[in-house]
């Protein structure tokens, strides 16, 4: 089952227990460390006013990362593994802000066109003091 396919049936039928038996088959690791930036609503996304430009946000265990839906990750893992050695199409970021946008298990903040500089400044960062 192709990934779209995956997100089409969980926006449809839900996040059940035959799909997330499916997705730790799948992805193993990566979808067990996705649930729980689900659960734990580890997830961001962020509505920019007057625009309506959206970025997403997955918060990590260091710092928080850039998501572009199903392309992209500011993580290593997606660096190495994806872009480099080509060994995966995803790291779990991406995988947690798919599902987290189909069941609507995120937050969502709207702020100020004029905060969009700052922010991202704040999102490349290297770490994330806590």
């Amino acid at each position: 089952m192709l990934f779209e396919e995956i997100l089409t049936s969980i926006e449809k039928n839900g996040l059940d227990e035959n799909m997330k038996k499916l997705l730790e088959e799948l992805y193993g690791k990566k979808f067990l460390k996705a649930i729980k930036a689900v659960n734990s609503f580890s997830v961001k996304k962020y509505i920019f006013l007057p625009s309506n430009r959206i970025v997403w946000i997955v918060i990590g265990k260091k710092r928080e990362y850039f998501v572009i839906p199903r392309i992209y990750c500011q993580c290593n893992e997606f660096y190495i593994n994806v872009v480099i050695k080509r060994k995966s199409d995803l790291c779990y970021h991406i995988l947690a802000q798919a599902i987290a946008e189909k069941i609507g298990k995120y937050e969502t903040y709207e702020v100020s066109d004029s905060d969009f500089i700052r922010l991202n400044a704040e999102w490349k960062k290297e770490e994330v003091d806590k």
